[in-house]
């Protein structure tokens, strides 16, 4: 799902994806001319390996995500001092929300997870 950079204004705008068990859905509205903030919940089943016996098992993701995204390159050294936050860049004209969900998605399970209780 993608949405067109210039249709997003500062009042948000709503949207919902699901792919591999996962709800991706949430609000996004403009921040600045090239900056725009994701307010967004990732809940459901994902599975996952466990790192210390290589088992596979399902984890309930229930996480509250604020994210931000750029329309071109984000020049860092515009960021306020006290602002820490990284920005993904597209430079297509578009809001790629399946590509952000499928990145999440990796970041959790490239993180060490063991089963509950071992």
């Amino acid at each position: 799902m993608k949405i067109e950079f210039k249709k997003i204004t500062a009042l948000p705008k709503s949207f919902h994806l699901e792919q591999e068990g996962i709800v991706f859905n949430g609000e996004i509205e403009r921040v600045d001319s090239k900056l725009y903030k994701i307010t967004a919940q990732l809940k459901g089943e994902l599975p996952l390996i466990c790192d210390k016996t290589g088992e596979e098992y399902q984890q309930t993701i229930d996480e509250h995500l604020v994210l931000y995204v750029s329309n071109g390159i984000w020049d860092t050294q515009s960021q306020k001092i006290g602002d820490d936050f990284d920005i993904i860049e597209f430079f297509d004209g578009f809001v790629d929300f399946g590509y952000i969900l499928q990145s999440e998605i990796e970041s959790i399970q490239l993180e060490y997870h063991t089963k509950e209780g071992e």
